[in-house]
C-alpha cells in the first residue's frame, strides 16, 4: 500500500468524525485500497457476543444477522484477537490456532463458505470495559490471503482509528445533548429513550428514566442500552444498528420490534426506530427506542382532552376515567354523581368526538395527543 493512499486513508478517518454517515466513507475506501470484498467496524460485548454500532460494506444483510445473533460466538479470530494485545492485525491465515483444521470448523462451513469467503483480517482499535471496538477485511476465494507485511501497513491506521473514534464519540455527546430532538422527547408519555449511533443513551425522558430504574429487563451498561437476557440483548443490539445505519442512509428505515419477556407478565415491546438527520446535517445517525408496556393503565390527561375535543371539565374527567378503564358506574361513582347524569355527558362526548360507542371513544383518545404526551411538571 502506498504513502499517499496510507495518506488519503488516514484523512477520511478524521473526516469521519463529524460526517453523517460515520466511518461508512472510510470503510468504502479501506475496502478498496486493502483489496477486501467487505469491511465490518463493529463494537462487541466479549460475553455476549453482542454487536453494536456497525458500519458495514460489501457483505450482505442476511449474513450479518446471522453472524450477529448466532456465529459471533463461534468466530475463532475474532476470539484470538481478544485474548491478544490491541492495536495490532490478525489473519486467518496467518496467526488463528490450528489454521490447519480452520476450515473443518462448523463457523467456516455454514457461514464463511457460503458467502465466497477465504480469509479474514482484523484488529481491535479501543477496548472499554467489556466492549471491544474492532474492524474486520473480507476476502473471497479468488484474491490473495493477507500477508505479514500488509498487517504492518494496516497497523499504521490504527493510532487514527483510535483518536477518530473517541473524537466523533465526544462530537455525538455534545451535538446529541443540545439538540432540541432531546428536549422533544420530554413531552411523551411513554418511555422514550435516545441512542446515539454507538448504541449509547444520549437521552431519556421522565418515563423511560423509570423504566430502567425500575430494575426489569433493561439497563445501562457503561451507558450503553442493553437487555439482561442476551438472546434479548443480541436482538435490541442488531435492532440498534440497523436503525443508526437506516439514519445515515444505509439500510431499511422500517423499525424494527424487540419482545422484551417479562416473568408472569406479558413481554414489553420495545420499537427501535431510525432517526434520520436529512441531507447534509453533520448530527451523527441516532435511533429511537419507545417501549409499550401492554399491562400498564392509560392516562389520558384531562385538560388536554377538553381542549382537543371542546368537552367541559366534567365530561373530560369521565373521559378520562373511561380510557383508564373504568366503566361507567365506576366513573360515575368514583366522581359522586348519578349514573344518569355520567349516560347525559357520555353522549354530549359522543357528539363532540364524533363517535357513537365507547370502545371507538377510547380508541380515539387513546391515538390522541392527550395520551402521548406527558403532563406538564412532571418531566
Amino acid at each position: 500500500m502506498k504513502q499517499s493512499t496510507i495518506d488519503a486513508l488516514i484523512g477520511s478517518i478524521y473526516a469521519a468524525v463529524t460526517a453523517a454517515s460515520g466511518f461508512q466513507q472510510f470503510i468504502a475506501e479501506f475496502s478498496a485500497a486493502a483489496g477486501a470484498s467487505g469491511v465490518l467496524l463493529i463494537m462487541r460485548h466479549v460475553v455476549s457476543q453482542e454487536l453494536q454500532g456497525v458500519w458495514v460494506v460489501g457483505m450482505d444483510p442476511a449474513y450479518l444477522q446471522s453472524y450477529a445473533l448466532r456465529y459471533a460466538g463461534e468466530d475463532v479470530l475474532a476470539l484470538h484477537m481478544e485474548h491478544s494485545p490491541i492495536g495490532r492485525f490478525y489473519a486467518s491465515n496467518l496467526d488463528v490456532p490450528e489454521r490447519a483444521h480452520y476450515h473443518e470448523l462448523p463457523f467456516y462451513r455454514d457461514w464463511v463458505q457460503p458467502q465466497g469467503m477465504a480469509y479474514a483480517a482484523g484488529c481491535v482499535i479501543l477496548r472499554e470495559g467489556q466492549w471491544l471496538t474492532q474492524i474486520f477485511l473480507q476476502r473471497s476465494t479468488a484474491q490473495p490471503p493477507f500477508s505479514r507485511r500488509t498487517m504492518v501497513q494496516l497497523e499504521r491506521l490504527v493510532p487514527h482509528l483510535q483518536r477518530a473514534l473517541q473524537m466523533r464519540q465526544r462530537f455525538a455527546e455534545l451535538r446529541l445533548g443540545r439538540d432540541m430532538l432531546a428536549g422533544s422527547l420530554d413531552v411523551l408519555a411513554m418511555p422514550a429513550l435516545l441512542c446515539d449511533e454507538r448504541g449509547r443513551m444520549a437521552h431519556c425522558n421522565r418515563s423511560g428514566r423509570a423504566l430502567l430504574e425500575a430494575g426489569g429487563g433493561l439497563w445501562l451498561d457503561g451507558g450503553l442500552l442493553r437487555a439482561r437476557s442476551e438472546p434479548v440483548a443480541r436482538q435490541l443490539a442488531l435492532a440498534l444498528c440497523g436503525a443508526v445505519r437506516a439514519s445515515h442512509g444505509d439500510g431499511s428505515p422500517e423499525p424494527g420490534v424487540v419482545l422484551l419477556p417479562r416473568a408472569g407478565a406479558a413481554p414489553l415491546s420495545l420499537l427501535v426506530t431510525p432517526l434520520q438527520m436529512g441531507e447534509g446535517s453533520a448530527l451523527p445517525g441516532a435511533a429511537l427506542v419507545l417501549a409499550y408496556d401492554p399491562l400498564s393503565t392509560p392516562v389520558v390527561q384531562a385538560d388536554l382532552l377538553r381542549q382537543l375535543f371542546g368537552l367541559s371539565a366534567a365530561e373530560a374527567a369521565l373521559a378520562s376515567a373511561l380510557c383508564g378503564g373504568k366503566t361507567l358506574e365506576e366513573a360515575a361513582g368514583e366522581r359522586g354523581t348519578a349514573i344518569s347524569t355520567a349516560r347525559s355527558q357520555l353522549k354530549s362526548i359522543f357528539n363532540k368526538t364524533g363517535t357513537r360507542r365507547q370502545a371507538d371513544l377510547v380508541s380515539l383518545l387513546l391515538t390522541s395527543p392527550a395520551y402521548f404526551l406527558a403532563q406538564r411538571g412532571q418531566e
